[in-house]
């Protein structure tokens, strides 16, 4: 699963995510600048997180949304 975080002219973000079987799952944002002079995708942050870490991570990012509000 694949999805687009942010997109300007400049600049293009995205997040990848796949199970790696009992290891867990395989989360990396990936870095894409379209103006380069030879453009390609680079992984900006990669690693393996068990169901409970991404739901920790979620839940931050969920508390993070609200407070900002």
């Amino acid at each position: 699963m694949r999805s687009l975080i942010q997109c300007t002219e400049a600049f293009e973000l995205s997040a990848s995510i796949s199970q790696k079987g009992s290891l867990g799952y395989h989360l990396k944002l990936i870095g894409f600048i379209p103006s380069a002079i030879h453009p390609e995708e680079q992984v900006r942050f990669q690693g393996i997180f068990s169901k409970i870490e991404l739901e920790a991570l979620r839940d931050f990012l969920d508390a993070a949304i609200k407070e900002s509000v």
